[in-house]
């Protein structure tokens, strides 16, 4: 992230300086039997060389020292910083062309720098999704997808390719000048408009970190990443207890798969009633495992639920599953500013009732916090 700007800055400044070379020199006016494209491709590459340097040693360093091996996820940023490199120092080389490299060469490297490094303080989202620089710092378990990479390549390397095609040798200039502004101005509208929708945040995926799973009594599958897959016995444990005490309860569930929360990220998934998402290695850190298994097992999946419903299914379910003490800590936490209602006295009167009266009860309530 922080290198992006410098290896542009450099590929294009060089770029111009090389360019104004050859130009001061007087190559162009010479007959060669190399083209210009191989001439420039020729010039560039120990520039681009030394961009990719500048993006790729500090990785590189990173993933010595912490004795890992890099993944496709991990380098797809790279690649599109090393193809954009490219573009700027096309860029540069074109305007070495024209512009005196004297004037033109530092004011590209600062202008490039600029252009890319403070992208992210502009209100437009859509700026920095094309910029050529990947912004966020990812969490656990979030890897970059193609379609937030794709824009970065498609908008610099556009304007790069109309340039290059200004310098096809044909007499039918404007048929050279028509393709070249197609392509720039197609290039550039239609990477907007594929951006244009996103948020501050690039397009993301999550749950890209390994994972291991074991298999519960009831053929559930309890999913962990690898990471902190320490706990997934007693995760799968706690499975294993509370599927039993909401089954003697007249309360079946019946999930195929419970996964950790923890590769989220920042973009949630939501639960289904075969898939339920539990924070296992949070609550693993906090000896909370049943009760973190408990609540999924309400599934009281909905964003905004009734306060005073919920606290007093979250209190039936803590007593049928054995969890008071954990429930009385998120209690703390959450009543802060006093409860919605007499949650113990409601909680008594459901006690009170016969078994299969709580279970219908308790179905009743979830529905009706959620309505």
């Amino acid at each position: 992230m922080y290198t992006y700007p410098f290896a542009y800055a450099v590929a294009s400044a060089l770029g111009v300086w090389v360019s104004g070379t050859l130009r001061q020199a007087r190559v162009w006016e010479m007959n060669h039997t190399r083209s210009r494209y191989r001439i420039a491709a020729h010039s560039l590459a120990p520039v681009v060389g030394l961009a990719w340097l500048t993006l790729a040693v500090p990785p590189a360093l990173a993933l010595a020292r912490a004795g890992v091996w890099p993944t496709w996820d991990s380098v797809s940023p790279l690649v599109v910083g090393m193809i954009v490199s490219v573009a700027h120092a096309v860029i540069g080389f074109a305007v070495g062309l024209r512009v005196s490299r004297i004037v033109a060469a530092p004011v590209m490297a600062v202008g490039t720098w600029i252009v890319v490094a403070f992208t992210v303080t502009v209100d437009a989202p859509w700026v920095r999704h094309v910029s050529g620089q990947h912004y966020e710092l990812l969490e656990f378990g979030e890897a970059p997808v193609f379609s937030g990479l794709w824009p970065h390549v498609a908008f610099t390397g556009s304007v790069a390719l109309a340039i290059a095609l200004l310098w096809i040798p044909t007499r039918r200039q404007t048929i050279v000048w028509l393709t070249a502004a197609v392509v720039a101005v197609g290039g550039t509208v239609g990477t907007y408009e594929a951006v244009k929708n996103n948020g501050y945040n690039p397009p993301l995926k999550n749950y890209a970190a390994d994972m291991t799973c074991s298999r519960a009594e009831d053929k559930v599958n309890v999913c962990m990443p690898s990471a902190t897959s320490g706990d997934l016995t007693a995760a799968t444990q706690a499975v294993d207890d509370v599927l039993r005490d909401f089954r003697q309860a007249g309360l079946p569930r019946t999930p195929e798969k419970v996964v950790d929360t923890l590769p989220e990220g920042r973009f949630s998934t939501p639960p289904t009633a075969s898939t339920w998402r539990v924070p296992l290695t949070l609550a693993a850190e906090h000896s909370d495992l049943r009760f973190a298994v408990a609540l999924a097992a309400t599934r009281m999946n909905c964003s905004r639920p009734d306060p005073f419903l919920r606290r007093v299914v979250i209190a039936w379910t803590a007593r049928l599953t054995g969890t008071d003490a954990s429930w009385q800590k998120l209690r703390a936490g959450i009543d802060e500013q006093g409860e919605p209602g007499d949650v113990d006295g409601e909680l008594k009167k459901v006690l009170s009732k016969k078994p299969a009266a709580q279970a219908e009860w308790f179905a009743q309530a979830v529905e009706t916090a959620c309505a």
